[in-house]
């Protein structure tokens, strides 16, 4: 079994009704990758949005649509927008990357230990 830094977010759907989905913190993604399929079910035009190639979650070279992603974190009630490349891969459900998230929390994983700790940060950027 693989020990991982979970979080479980609330989003909300284009229709206004609400589903618990599992995001993976990802220190070694520098922004939030989130599968393409999020984006039909929140209401996301990927179509107007700039497009960008970036590497590192497959082989070779994958495009990304660029924009926001906005969730609650169930297990704190807080609420964020951050900015986010929706991705059509396999590979990718939710990263939480470092881009905003990692200002606005002290983050503790310890695999060795079972520790899992995400505090919000007094020094919060919005």
């Amino acid at each position: 079994m693989v020990k991982r830094p979970v979080l479980w977010l609330m989003l909300t759907g284009k229709s206004g009704d609400k589903i618990d989905v599992p995001a993976v913190i990802d220190s070694g993604a520098d922004t939030t990758t989130v599968n393409v399929q999020y984006a039909e079910y929140l209401g996301v035009d990927l179509g107007g949005m700039s497009r960008k190639d970036i590497i590192g979650i497959s082989d070779g070279r994958v495009s990304v649509s660029q924009g926001d992603f906005s969730f609650t974190i169930k297990e704190m009630g807080q609420e964020l927008t951050v900015p986010v490349w929706y991705v059509d891969s396999e590979n990718v459900n939710i990263l939480l990357g470092e881009e905003v998230f990692f200002d606005m929390f002290k983050i503790k994983f310890e695999r060795d230990h079972d520790i899992f700790e995400l505090v919000s940060s007094k020094n919060k950027v919005m």
